[in-house]
């Protein structure tokens, strides 16, 4: 009995430290959960530790997860923010229920680019987001900052990439401000926004095909912003104030 007592507790030893450290983070961490996927088309694998790199001096940890089943309300309690950049084709019930249920109650969430393509058999995501992706073509262009005051884009500059000229369908445009357009031959496309949804906030851009994005510094400084910008404002006084105070 003994030694299948010491087995059962060094497998639950062995799976406890396999988990992301999620719980022990001050409250001067911004905590975000980045969904990806296994897949070199939309790199998460490559670009999500770029941006944790560039932010983790401004106190946002990320946690990377490639499967929607971390969707679940017993995973998103230990987070700020969802952030979202792949191509997964398809959401539970329960899973979408845990997702929105996390917006609702005041946490943020942050679709990137391709995730606007996902879960296309759920017209709920595509409300959620404010949009589906419908179609693209390729170019280098500089989206247009419609609001230069909002706080996504505090020390942002616009910024111009080649990137995916991505259109869209379903607009969603209740409790949305829209941020920035792409304008190009004569068409506007809406290309970043943000939506309140219940207690939680939205941020939705369309930029970030590959490397050529993720790499930027405006880029990156954007997503910065809106990742604070999505906690709310209560959150984001108790991360300011916890960085600011000395430490021992």
């Amino acid at each position: 009995m003994k030694r299948l007592a010491l087995v059962i507790l060094s497998l639950a030893l062995a799976w406890a430290f396999a988990q992301p450290a999620r719980c022990a983070e001050p409250v001067g961490v911004l905590r975000v959960l980045f969904l990806g996927h296994d897949s070199p088309h939309h790199n998460s694998n490559v670009y999500e530790p770029l941006l944790a790199n560039a932010l983790e001096n401004d106190g946002i940890k990320f946690d990377y997860f490639t499967k929607t089943d971390c969707l679940s309300p017993d995973t998103l309690q230990h987070y700020d923010a969802v952030m979202l950049y792949a191509n997964h084709g398809r959401i539970t019930p329960e899973q979408f229920e845990a997702l929105n249920s996390f917006v609702q109650s005041g946490h943020g969430f942050l679709p990137i680019h391709c995730a606007s393509a996902c879960f296309g058999h759920e017209p709920r995501f595509a409300s959620l987001v404010g949009g589906r992706f419908k179609s693209h073509k390729t170019g280098v262009f500089k989206p247009v900052i419609l609001t230069p005051n909002h706080p996504v884009f505090e020390g942002v500059k616009e910024y111009e990439t080649w990137d995916e000229t991505y259109v869209h369908s379903d607009i969603n445009a209740n409790n949305r401000e829209l941020l920035m357009e792409r304008r190009d031959e004569g068409h506007v496309e809406p290309w970043t926004w943000t939506r309140t949804e219940g207690k939680g906030r939205v941020f939705y851009t369309a930029s970030g095909h590959d490397e050529r994005t993720w790499k930027d510094q405006q880029f990156q400084r954007m997503l910065r912003n809106a990742i604070i910008w999505s906690v709310g404002d209560e959150r984001k006084v108790s991360w300011e104030k916890s960085r600011a105070t000395p430490k021992p």
